[in-house]
C-alpha cells in the first residue's frame, strides 16, 4: 500500500470492481472529483475513508490522480485506491475495501471495459448497501439500480441524482440547501 498523509490518499492494488454499460439514456457523471468529494461529504459529513475501484489500464492516471488528491485534502477525506483485475475476485476485492480500509463510500468513477457487468454492479450495490456503505456512481443507471447519487453538471448548475430508496435504506437526508437540484428517483 502506497499512502501519503499530505493528501489523504491511500493506495491499495489490486481490487476488483464490475459495472454496468451505460446505456444511451444513461447520463454520465461529467462532475470533477472535488465536486464530486464535495458532494458526497455533504451527503455523508462523517465520511473519513472514501474507496475508489477503477480499471487502472483504462483510467489516466497521470491526469486523474493529482486531481483526486488535491480534491482529498480539500474535503478532509482519506481515499484508498483500488485496481480492478478479474471479475473472478469481485467478493473478495470488495471485502478488502470494507474489512481491511473500513470505507464508508464506495466512488465508481467510470464505466469500462472491466467495469461492465451487471453481475458486479449488482453484487457491489447489494452488498454495500447492507454494510451501510454509500455507492456514489458513474451516471444515472447504477442509481436506478440502487447506487446512491451521481453528480452531472449541466451548464453552470450541478445536479444531484439520488436514488431515495437507497438513501432511506441508509438513513440519510439530502440538505434542504440541495432540495431544488436534486432529482429522487426510487427504481430500484
Amino acid at each position: 500500500m502506497l499512502s501519503s498523509k499530505r493528501f489523504g490518499l491511500m493506495i491499495a492494488i489490486p481490487v476488483l470492481v464490475l459495472a454496468l454499460f451505460g446505456t444511451p439514456e444513461a447520463l454520465e457523471s461529467n462532475a470533477t472529483p472535488l465536486q464530486q468529494l464535495y458532494m458526497m461529504k455533504q451527503l455523508f459529513p462523517k465520511t473519513q475513508i472514501v474507496g475508489i475501484m477503477w480499471n487502472q489500464s483504462t483510467v489516466n492516471t497521470a491526469d486523474l490522480m493529482p486531481k483526486i488528491q488535491r480534491a482529498a485534502a480539500a474535503v478532509g477525506v482519506k481515499v484508498v485506491i483500488a485496481d480492478v483485475e478479474e471479475l473472478k475476485d469481485i467478493a473478495q476485492k470488495f471485502r478488502d475495501l470494507t474489512d481491511n480500509y473500513h470505507i464508508q463510500i464506495l466512488w465508481i468513477l467510470q464505466n469500462d471495459n472491466m467495469v461492465g457487468s451487471s453481475l458486479g454492479r449488482d453484487y457491489l450495490i447489494k452488498n454495500a448497501t447492507v454494510n451501510g456503505i454509500a455507492v456514489f456512481a458513474p451516471n444515472t443507471d447504477w442509481v436506478s439500480a440502487g447506487a446512491c447519487a451521481t453528480l452531472l453538471n449541466e451548464g453552470s448548475d450541478v445536479k444531484l441524482i439520488v436514488n431515495q430508496k437507497t438513501l432511506n435504506a441508509l438513513g440519510i437526508k439530502v440538505p434542504e440547501k440541495y432540495i431544488p437540484n436534486t432529482q429522487f428517483l426510487a427504481t430500484n
